[in-house]
């Protein structure tokens, strides 16, 4: 059984993809899982050890960048086609695979389902980990409950030694896109004071893309800003004790490694796109649900008080 899954991006949306592969070998003992990604999340699958092949997508070449994807997928001919993205260029993929079987997302978009079957429309608001999960069920009239199996390679130990790192530490994943999940810095600024103050020597990590180094400036923080690819950074998740940030990638990657997780929700969709895995606390202004940065750095800091103790 050979199974192809089309889910580009992005980073957050590619974690909470993953455990259907795990359901579909469950499901489908042996078989071989190809995935295919845009290529700066191609580690996202690789560090999965549920997924076989991965075929990457190199977005920046537009539609030639499309078309050698295309090449690449059929040069295979597939039991089974998923497209977990919903929209047209990946519904294209899957339609235009050799594949016996080609189903999409509850959700689509752009009238891709008029190329593939769109797997129970009703479902498209639900959980993002779950709707990713009804296509296994779909497909075997089972369910499935959702597991991310990661391994991580890189020992973290020399980007923690070099940093000057303390096994005490906890993590920062502030810089997300959309001005609707941006806390903005000065509450984390108030939130680094108010924990200094409370444990002195614990350190506070912050972790970005090379675009986010030395937006927080504070002499309280260890910046690692674009120091890490994807696997380095899970490998520095794994030792810390807490992660706070927004409804980002990276916190989604936190919340499947079990690191205890903080998430401040602004206008994003809870229902829709809250984590399922892990251990992780919910905050947001129930009077204003929008207005992110009115989630106050005492409410943040109480919270973290409580998985650090």
């Amino acid at each position: 059984m050979k199974i192809l899954i089309v889910k580009p991006s992005s980073f957050g949306d590619i974690v909470q993809a993953l455990p259907c592969a795990n359901a579909l070998k469950q499901a489908y003992r042996g078989c071989q899982l190809t995935w295919v990604v845009f290529d700066n999340w191609e580690l996202l699958p690789k560090i999965c050890t549920d997924i076989d092949e991965v075929i990457t997508w190199d977005k920046k070449k537009g539609l030639k960048g499309f078309v050698d994807v295309l090449k690449k997928v059929r040069q295979k001919e597939y039991d089974i086609a998923i497209d977990l993205q919903g929209l047209l260029r990946s519904a294209f993929l899957a339609k235009f695979s050799k594949s016996k079987i080609k189903v999409g997302v509850s959700g689509m978009k752009e009238f891709s389902n008029i190329l593939i079957k769109e797997i129970y429309p009703k479902k498209a608001k639900i959980n993002a980990t779950l709707r990713n999960l009804e296509i296994v069920s779909y497909l075997t009239n089972k369910t499935f409950e959702p597991k991310v199996n990661l391994k991580i390679s890189v020992n973290a130990g020399n980007i923690i030694s070099s940093n000057e790192i303390l096994n005490n530490f906890i993590v920062f994943l502030p810089f997300a896109r959309g001005k609707g999940k941006d806390w903005g810095v000065s509450n984390y600024q108030k939130l680094v004071f108010l924990l200094k103050e409370k444990y002195p020597d614990l350190n506070i990590v912050v972790l970005g893309s090379k675009n986010d180094y030395g937006k927080m400036q504070s002499n309280d923080i260890i910046d690692l800003c674009g120091k890490t690819n994807i696997e380095e950074l899970a490998s520095i998740l794994i030792k810390a004790r807490v992660a706070v940030g927004a409804d980002t990638g990276p916190m989604h990657l936190a919340s499947v490694l079990n690191v205890p997780s903080i998430f401040i929700f602004g206008m994003s969709d809870m229902k829709e796109t809250s984590p399922y895995i892990g251990k992780f606390s919910l905050l947001v202004n129930e009077q204003n649900p929008e207005d992110i940065k009115s989630v106050s750095s005492d409410t943040v800091f109480k919270e973290t008080l409580k998985w650090i103790k």
